[in-house]
This record gives C-alpha cells, structure tokens and sequence, in this order.
C-alpha cells in the first residue's frame, strides 16, 4: 500500500514538472524586446528584472527619450 501510495505520488510530481517551460527569456534587439521560450544567451542589464509578460503578444518598446515601455496591443 505505501509502494502504492509513493509511486502514485512520484508520478504527480513528474507530470507537474514536466508541464513546467525550462527557461524562457526577453529576447531584445535595440528598439524592441520580445519574449522566447528558450534560454537567451545574453540578456541586457535593464531586462534582467522584467517579469514575464502578462499576455503573450505584449513587448517592450524603447521610447523617443530612450525609456522603456511595455506594449500589449
């Protein structure tokens, strides 16, 4: 019964971390950031901190004074 309830309890983890995206990154050129779901070699200074966006078709767009502003059209 213990065998039962451990393996049961292993494969929930399995299935829970399998779900899990193994990195994702803003991906960005020098106007504009976009969000990959893959590891991005190098991420810049000022991204480093950005979260995850909150809808998938929502960037960064630098401004005219150079500021950084998060688009979600």
């Amino acid at each position: 019964m213990i065998r039962t309830i451990l393996a049961g309890a292993a494969l929930a983890a399995a299935l829970l971390l399998s779900g899990q995206p193994v990195k994702a990154d803003w991906l960005c050129g020098p106007v504009q950031c976009v969000w990959v779901n893959y590891a991005v070699a190098a991420v810049p200074d000022y991204a480093t901190h950005w979260t995850a966006p909150v809808a998938p078709n929502c960037f960064w767009k630098r401004g005219f004074f150079g500021r950084w502003k998060l688009i979600c059209p």
